[in-house]
């Protein structure tokens, strides 16, 4: 998506977000177009550790439903 949209267009519970985006963004207030991030150190630590988190979980999986396919074949 561009700058240019017209609408938010994110994923919301009842289809698509048709809210206009905060200018100079893709996203609505509401989606995240007024976000400027973690500001402080400790804001970006703890982004940057749930981020590690979240790809430890996925890769765990992963590999858990590797073995699940391997075992069943």
């Amino acid at each position: 998506m561009t700058s240019e949209t017209s609408i938010c267009g994110a994923k919301a519970k009842d289809g698509v977000c048709m809210a206009a985006p905060v200018e100079g963004k893709t996203r609505c207030r509401i989606h995240g177009g007024a976000s400027t991030g973690a500001k402080t150190p400790r804001g970006r630590k703890r982004q940057s550790e749930g981020a590690k988190a979240l790809w430890a979980e996925r890769n765990r999986l992963m590999a858990l439903a590797r073995e699940i396919e391997l075992a069943a074949t």
